[in-house]
C-alpha cells in the first residue's frame, strides 16, 4: 500500500504519494515484475480513493524516463476503474510517449482523462 510521504522503490520505479490524491512516479517501467508490483499498488489506491470518496487522482508521470509498450495497460486499467474520480495526468508534451499515449488514453477515457502539461503536482 502507498502511504503519504513514504515513497516506494518498485524495481527502477519510485512512487510516492504527496498527497492522498498526488501520486509521482520516476524511474523505467519495463519489466513484468516491476508492472505487476506497482499494479498492485495501484488498485490499493483506486480502492482507498473509492472508499474516501474523493472525486480525483493527479498522477505526475513527468518522471518517468521511460515505459514499455505493455507496462501502458497500467495506465489503461486505471482509467478503466476511475468511475468514482477524475483521473488527472501530469505530462511533458515535448516526450513522445507522454503526448502519444495519454492522448490516445484521453480520447478512450474523454469523462474519466484529463491532461495537463507540465504542471507542479
Amino acid at each position: 500500500m502507498l502511504y503519504v510521504n513514504q515513497p516506494v522503490v518498485i524495481g527502477s520505479v519510485r512512487a510516492e504519494l504527496t498527497t492522498p490524491q498526488v501520486l509521482l512516479l520516476g524511474g523505467m517501467l519495463k519489466d513484468e515484475e516491476t508492472q505487476r508490483l506497482l499494479s498492485q499498488h495501484l488498485r490499493d489506491l483506486h480502492a482507498h480513493l473509492v472508499a474516501s470518496k474523493m472525486t480525483s487522482l493527479v498522477v505526475d508521470v513527468r518522471g518517468l524516463n521511460f515505459v514499455n509498450s505493455s507496462a501502458l495497460r497500467l495506465f489503461v486499467d486505471l482509467a478503466s476503474r476511475a468511475d468514482a474520480y477524475k483521473l488527472i495526468f501530469n505530462i511533458d508534451t515535448s516526450i513522445t510517449w507522454h503526448r502519444l499515449s495519454f492522448s490516445v488514453l484521453q480520447a478512450l477515457a474523454p469523462h474519466r482523462v484529463e491532461l495537463r502539461d507540465g504542471v507542479a503536482a
